[in-house]
């Protein structure tokens, strides 16, 4: 491997690392409050849904398989925190929501989350964070390319 290499090789791991620690950081946050992972991220996904999010746009935006998001929102729905409601004119798809109880719940358990992340950004300023955010979505695009299409 040529220096080159090693110091690419050496950007991806440390930046692996730091997507594998996100990920923990949330996995602990969401046993902390008794959730899977999915759960959570169901429960982030409606928060910011004013009107309802369809199961379809979780998978397509969080990137859970379809079965995952089923199941957990089966496991939702048998605990009173959402429910799934008819879309006018749509026979298939149904919105998500929070019942009640559930919005109570998000607002616990989501809003500390949210509040977490806003101090994280305002650490920052404008312009790192628009870098940030352009630079990480490129990876993805290029990952994506360089390795799905193999």
């Amino acid at each position: 491997m040529g220096v080159e290499a090693e110091k690419y090789s050496s950007y991806a791991a440390l930046l692996n690392q730091c997507d594998k620690e996100m990920d923990d950081i949330h996995h602990s946050y969401a046993q902390k409050h008794g959730l899977s992972d999915a759960s959570l991220w169901i429960l982030y996904a409606i928060y910011d849904a004013t009107d309802g999010i369809t199961q379809t746009d979780i998978c397509n935006c969080w990137f859970f398989s379809r079965q995952t998001i089923n199941t957990a929102l089966k496991g939702l729905e048998q605990q009173g925190v959402i429910e799934l409601v008819s879309i006018s004119g749509n026979r298939k798809s149904k919105n998500v929501v929070f019942t009640s109880s559930g919005k109570i719940m998000a607002d616990q358990i989501i809003t500390p989350l949210k509040e977490a992340e806003n101090q994280v950004f305002a650490a920052f300023t404008d312009e790192e964070n628009r870098l940030f955010v352009e630079l990480s979505q490129k990876r993805c695009v290029l990952m994506n390319k360089l390795i799905k299409t193999e």
